[in-house]
């Protein structure tokens, strides 16, 4: 029976894939340069064509999708121009010719984000976004007033968070860009006065929008390749299910949610810092990592040193007792001279010791299922090697 067993195991093990396909796509874009970043941070992903847009499989094949500022339709290489000497005679349109059926987008992009996936837009990218989820405002409903200059950013929230800053510096380096006066049922991760033709405005720079189990980042701000803004974005998006695997965790317990990071440790980094706010009572920190195991310290607000932690597992959770609101801090180190993989943390407060019941059963009706399949193929195959 055990050998059997084995045969299977191995049977099975060899039939999977070494490597899966890619569950990230960016659609070409003109200006915000996001596959350098994802390469740089050895995210796999697929590069699409705009006209993958109009597609449904495109919402199904992946999990996470990349909207960058100027999507490119390229509409001028689906003309056919035709002249003589310098007069244009004629112009038609190419039988490859694609039109954004912006009524199906809508409701793919919409279907794709309540059942778990996750999309970045930026900059004018915000076109296709406005018309699916019609959550924003501009100053005189014009969005694009920006000015050329440094801005002093606020940063709230999981973006906070993971930057371990309030302010950030945001250089923006072309004229009208699109300024925000506010976006509906949103949360505002950064927001900053500007200057506009018509005078200072402020608004928000950056916002999460969630929609059933998925989530949207767009950002107003995309210029720095590399910072921490921008690795916040591209890990939130890129990383959202293993992130909701986490918050899974806190769920199981009936636990109320006050944080999340997704990250990764990429070259030459030793480890990665970041705040978590704690709440009056018990508070529990939940960690999951892709695939490679990690330590983790944690240090109170004033930096003494709570827990040093060297289980090197890949999910582990650490309860923390705080007499009221506070703030500790989570330090992350590598296990040996591996990076690039990706971890989640979720901080949680509350909660009970019991898990739901309603899951909990449905996890022990799945096992027996299983086993009870599984015993039935045994039966089947051991009275065929007979």
């Amino acid at each position: 029976m055990n050998r059997i067993l084995l045969n299977i195991t191995i049977i099975l093990a060899l039939a999977l894939p070494l490597t899966a396909n890619p569950r990230v796509a960016v659609i070409k874009s003109r200006y915000d340069n996001i596959e350098l970043v994802l390469s740089t941070y050895r995210i796999q992903y697929n590069l699409l064509d705009y006209s993958a847009l109009g597609d449904e499989e495109t919402f199904i094949k992946y999990d996470s999708i990349f909207f960058p500022s100027g999507l490119s339709s390229d509409y001028e290489n689906n003309l056919n121009v035709s002249w003589t000497g310098k007069d244009i005679t004629s112009v038609t349109l190419s039988k490859n010719f694609f039109e954004l059926d912006f009524e199906k987008f809508s409701k793919n992009l919409k279907s794709f984000i309540k059942r778990g996936g996750s999309a970045y837009f930026s900059g004018y990218a915000f076109r296709e976004l406005s018309g699916v989820y019609d959550n924003f405002e501009f100053f005189d409903k014009f969005p694009y007033m920006g000015i050329p200059g440094r801005l002093e950013a606020t940063l709230r929230d999981d973006l906070a968070r993971f930057s371990l800053k309030k302010k950030f510096a945001l250089y923006m380096e072309y004229p009208g860009w699109v300024t925000l006066k506010d976006v509906n049922n949103a949360e505002v991760l950064s927001e900053s006065s500007f200057s506009t033709p018509r005078g200072e405005r402020s608004g928000p720079i950056s916002v999460l929008v969630k929609d059933g189990n998925g989530e949207i980042i767009y950002t107003s701000y995309y210029s720095t390749v590399y910072s921490e803004f921008k690795r916040f974005n591209i890990y939130r998006i890129a990383g959202h299910s293993l992130s909701r695997r986490t918050v899974d965790a806190a769920s199981e317990f009936f636990q109320d949610i006050t944080g999340r990071i997704t990250d990764a440790f990429i070259a030459g980094e030793a480890s990665r810092m970041y705040y978590f706010d704690l709440k009056k009572g018990i508070n529990t920190l939940h960690f999951l990592s892709e695939s490679a195991p990690y330590m983790f310290e944690i240090y109170d607000s004033r930096m003494s040193l709570i827990a040093s932690v060297e289980r090197y597992e890949l999910s582990q959770s650490y309860k923390i007792s705080s007499p009221g609101d506070d703030v500790c801090f989570v330090r992350i180190y590598p296990a040996g001279s591996r990076r690039f993989s990706m971890y989640s943390i979720a901080s949680a407060a509350n909660g009970t010791v019991i898990p739901k019941p309603v899951k909990t059963a449905g996890k022990i009706l799945a096992c027996i299922i299983g086993v009870l399949f599984l015993a039935a193929f045994l039966q089947v195959l051991i009275s065929r090697l007979k």
